[in-house]
């Protein structure tokens, strides 16, 4: 396999699939459903088994699964073009039910060539019939989340499935953030790709994001160096939905810098444009700053970034290479400034009445 042209395989394997009789699933399909993406894809995306749709269409998640699915690639800004996704069986079961055992294993070959010709450096599972073909034993999902994965050295990231979020919202944002932490670590394999000014004629997406400037008792406070770009930012991401600016500022922050930290006040809200390559995209960015102070955890920076450091105000202005986050962390050190001469003056003007007071 490793000489083999990853194209061809991926074709010929699409042409099996299409033709195959190994399991009862065929006999009610219209169409099989191979999967679709680059043959060069950093990522697989594995699913359960087609729904009514994709067995209409012949494509995978295109049915409302697949509208979360899209929501949750665009917040961890990675293209659904630059994916490869597949699932387990390729055949609709009837009535949607779960795929049983013997068809898992009848398909299960289909999905491993795909692995091996596509070698990404990681294969995303969508719920646990996906995460158990995958990697055969297995624990059970909520586990597996927490755990280091691997088939046949490739990294496997499990998640749960889109469709799950039809019956329990909130699991939109924990699929969110698993996918954005699997494109953050991709990233920071890949070569430095940095963001540049926005473009004429080209697709604008709006994001929205909130975060927070942590200055420690020591007068520090902690940047991040992004990997894939090389630059030095403060913690932030993006708002979940049903999220205030308040509660995405602490999520993001522990989330990015192993940190838990206390809001102290609202900083400044910033705007910004710019085109990422990658995505062929403009984003209008607005990005809401808290300035926070640590109370708990300690520095782990999440995979994607290559370094976590507590500077000086002087650093970090030298080292933040955007003027927005300059400026955002100069306000911070300000209002830390006149917090301390405020609590200096009341602890005066206390001190100053006590000495007044007459002995009784």
């Amino acid at each position: 396999m490793a000489d083999a042209d990853p194209h061809a395989v991926l074709e010929e394997t699409a042409q099996a699939i299409r033709t195959c009789t190994r399991c009862r699933l065929h006999a009610g399909r219209t169409h099989a459903v191979p999967g679709d993406g680059p043959f060069d894809s950093d990522i697989v995306m594995v699913g359960e088994a087609p729904g009514k749709e994709e067995d209409a269409s012949g494509r995978p998640f295109v049915g409302a699964a697949g509208k979360i699915l899209d929501r949750a690639l665009d917040a961890a800004r990675l293209p659904r073009g630059s994916v490869f996704i597949t699932n387990v069986v390729k055949c609709r079961p009837p009535g949607n039910r779960s795929p049983r055992a013997d068809e898992i294993e009848a398909c299960r070959p289909y999905l491993l060539t795909q692995i091996a010709a596509i070698r990404p450096k990681a294969v995303v599972t969508l719920g646990s019939t996906a995460l158990h073909a995958v990697l055969g034993a297995a624990p059970e999902l909520k586990d597996a989340r927490t755990r280091r994965l691997a088939v046949d050295d490739v990294s496997v990231v499990s998640t749960y499935h889109p469709a799950a979020v039809l019956y329990n919202r909130g699991l939109e944002r924990t699929i969110r953030g698993d996918l954005g932490k699997v494109a953050r670590a991709v990233r920071s394999e890949a070569p430095r790709i940095r963001s540049e000014g926005p473009r004429e004629g080209v697709p604008t997406n709006p994001l929205r994001s909130s975060g927070a400037v942590i200055v420690n008792p020591e007068g520090r406070t902690l940047l991040l160096c992004l990997a894939h770009e090389g630059t030095w930012g403060l913690p932030k991401g993006t708002v979940e939905p049903g999220e205030t600016l308040e509660q995405t500022a602490l999520r993001e922050v522990h989330e990015e810098t192993g940190l838990k930290v206390r809001l102290i006040r609202p900083l400044r809200e910033v705007s910004y444009s710019f085109y990422w390559p990658p995505a062929g995209v403009n984003y209008h960015k607005t990005v809401a700053y808290f300035l926070a102070e640590p109370v708990g955890g300690e520095v782990r920076p999440e995979p994607g970034f290559e370094e976590a450091r507590w500077v000086t105000h002087e650093e970090a202005l030298r080292l933040l290479r955007w003027p927005n986050d300059r400026d955002v962390v100069s306000r911070a050190f300000e209002a830390r400034r006149r917090t301390a001469a405020r609590r200096r003056t009341r602890g005066r003007g206390r001190g100053s009445r006590r000495s007044a007071r007459r002995p009784r």
